[in-house]
């Protein structure tokens, strides 16, 4: 599944709300939402991960929270963060389930593929994408959200939304 695919699956169902909100389209190769507040923008973007997708194990995004003077992506800000630092200790048992399960998902290549000819450590690497995570991840966490299939890419955003929602009016009620 190529990046403009998971893009338009995520456009889709985020944006009607974003745009309701005030919300327009960033100017990237990525997809992003911004909303002036004040003097200041908000921008809200999703980064698939540059790997590519991968017929066994899947692939992965990452959603990205900045306040900047302008509304690029990843230009300088007064605040940028991922999504782990807005939510709650619920959330994140949220999100350790629904990784574990686009995991379940995961069929480990057969013994033949081109991984296994590579140096361990790059298997071990491949290996660890199969890997069902154990702990609940923390705020500081790097969390990559991993899909398979549109049906994760549609749960990540279903979980999402009001997760977004909660950090726009916090964000507007605030002076950053």
């Amino acid at each position: 599944m190529k990046s403009t695919e998971v893009y338009r699956i995520i456009n889709r169902i985020i944006f009607p709300e974003l745009k309701s909100l005030g919300f327009k389209k960033t100017k990237s190769g990525m997809l992003g939402f911004y909303k002036q507040l004040k003097d200041h923008n908000l921008v809200i973007w999703f980064q698939c991960a540059q790997g590519g997708f991968d017929a066994y194990a899947g692939s992965k995004f990452v959603v990205e929270v900045q306040i900047s003077k302008n509304n690029d992506i990843g230009s300088p800000s007064v605040f940028r963060e991922r999504i782990p630092f807005f939510l709650t200790m619920d959330d994140l048992t949220t999100v350790t389930i629904l990784e574990n399960r686009v995991k379940d998902k995961l069929r480990f290549p057969p013994s033949s593929h081109y991984i296994f000819a590579m140096d361990e450590k790059i298997q071990l690497w491949y290996k660890k994408k199969f890997e069902k995570v154990e702990n609940i991840y923390t705020n500081s966490s790097d969390i990559w959200l991993v899909y398979f299939d549109e049906t994760d890419i549609r749960n990540w955003v279903e979980f999402l939304q009001p997760i977004i929602r909660k950090i726009v009016l916090d964000f507007e009620q605030s002076d950053y």
